[in-house]
């Protein structure tokens, strides 16, 4: 089998290599895009404050998308000088996002079609969220490996994706009648509430990764499908920070570790 080295160069030049290959040997190369535009506003430049001392957000995602070795390069699509600056000096490649697609109600959807319209030689690839602090190494080794096994499976009749859902056993309701209130389950029957060893729970998107295809996200406008296949996480590591609240407890659990 013959790997192709993968190079990421801004200033710094960083090669490293990893190869999935398929039934036919031929290699399946994944790339990792971190999106991490600058006008966060809870936050201000959220994707670059300090999760640790002398760590940003931005910085311990590169350095878990690194530890993985699963990934032949590694992105980071930002309109931000300071953004920028801080991918390259940990060994990503930086995507000029162009002022379109960084607003704040620009979708992630469409920040990635821009990124591989211009980047036709991406086929699979790895959507990074930096704000979920506490993602791990063995999770994207476990959604590279699954991808591979599908394509293998499929035999490339299907675009392959996979992405990380915590399980959840929460009874969930809402209003069925916004007029006189009356409630109505969701998940559950009333009359036979289960226990939570009596069911599988439900699996909810927890946002930290999405391994998806170019086919996926260009032809049909979205990044999973019925046929992907899911790793769970920990209900614990799902934290994402949407607040001050959530940077505060993620570094409290951070320094437990």
């Amino acid at each position: 089998m013959r790997c192709v080295p993968g190079i990421v160069a801004v200033v710094l030049l960083v090669s490293f290599d990893f190869c999935i290959t398929d039934d036919n040997g031929s290699e399946i190369a994944i790339a990792a895009l971190v999106l991490a535009r600058g006008g966060s506003k809870g936050i201000p430049l959220k994707n670059i404050v300090e999760i640790q001392p002398n760590q940003t957000l931005l910085a311990r995602a590169l350095h878990t998308i690194r530890q993985s070795g699963v990934f032949n390069a590694m992105w980071v699509s930002t309109d931000h000088e300071q953004i920028a600056s801080e991918a390259a000096r940990h060994g990503a490649t930086v995507f000029a996002r162009s002022a379109t697609h960084a607003q704040d109600h620009s979708s992630s959807l469409a920040a990635t079609q821009e990124f591989l319209h211009a980047h036709p030689e991406i086929n699979h690839f790895a959507l990074i969220q930096c704000t979920s602090p506490l993602l791990r190494a063995d999770y994207l080794m476990q959604a590279a490996h699954q991808v591979r096994a599908f394509t293998d499976n499929a035999m490339g009749m299907m675009p392959s994706c996979a992405f990380s859902v915590v399980r959840s056993y929460k009874l969930r309701w809402r209003i069925a009648d916004t007029l006189n209130g009356r409630l109505q389950a969701i998940n559950f029957d009333p009359m036979a509430r289960p226990r939570r060893q009596d069911w599988d729970g439900e699996l909810v998107e927890a946002g930290m990764f999405y391994f998806s295809q170019r086919q996926l996200v260009m032809d049909m406008g979205i990044f999973q499908s019925e046929w992907c296949t899911v790793v769970e996480v920990d209900e614990q590591d799902a934290l994402e920070i949407d607040s001050v609240r959530d940077l505060t407890l993620a570094r409290v659990l951070i320094d437990m570790e």
